[in-house]
C-alpha cells in the first residue's frame, strides 16, 4: 500500500514539475517554435520516467529545473509585469508566472519530504 502511494506521488511530481516549468502566457506560446516544444516536452517525459523508475539523478535534475525555474519566473515577472509607471499591469504575464513559481515550489517541497528521499537512494 505504501509503495503504491509513494508510486502516485513521484507521478503527481513528474507530471506537476512539468507544468510549472512550461507555464506562461497565452500570447507566448505562440511565439516558440513547435521544435522548441517538442524537445522540452520530450526532456520532461524523460526525467518523468526517471523519477518514477527512482533514479536518484532524476530527483537532483528536478530539484535544478524547478528551482531554475523560479528564479527565471522571477526574472522574467520582475521587470515585465509592468513596463513604466503609465503602462498597465500585465496580468496574464504576473498571474502565470505566480501560478508557475507556486507550483515549483510545490514540487520542491514534495521531493524533499524524507519519504520520498528515502526511496529515491
Amino acid at each position: 500500500m505504501q509503495q503504491d502511494k509513494t508510486t502516485w506521488s513521484l507521478i503527481v511530481i513528474a507530471v506537476v514539475q512539468a507544468i510549472a516549468a512550461l507555464l506562461m502566457p497565452p500570447s507566448l506560446l505562440g511565439s516558440i517554435s513547435p521544435a522548441v516544444w517538442g524537445v522540452a516536452i520530450a526532456l520532461f517525459i524523460l526525467l518523468g520516467w526517471s523519477l518514477v523508475r527512482r533514479k536518484r539523478l532524476a530527483m537532483v535534475a528536478s530539484i535544478f529545473v524547478q528551482g531554475l525555474s523560479i528564479i527565471v519566473h522571477l526574472l522574467v515577472l520582475l521587470p515585465n509585469v509592468r513596463l513604466n509607471e503609465t503602462a498597465p499591469w500585465n496580468i496574464e504575464l504576473l498571474v502565470t508566472c505566480l501560478i508557475s513559481i507556486v507550483l515549483s515550489a510545490l514540487v520542491l517541497s514534495m521531493i524533499n519530504r524524507p519519504q520520498v528521499q528515502i526511496i529515491m537512494q
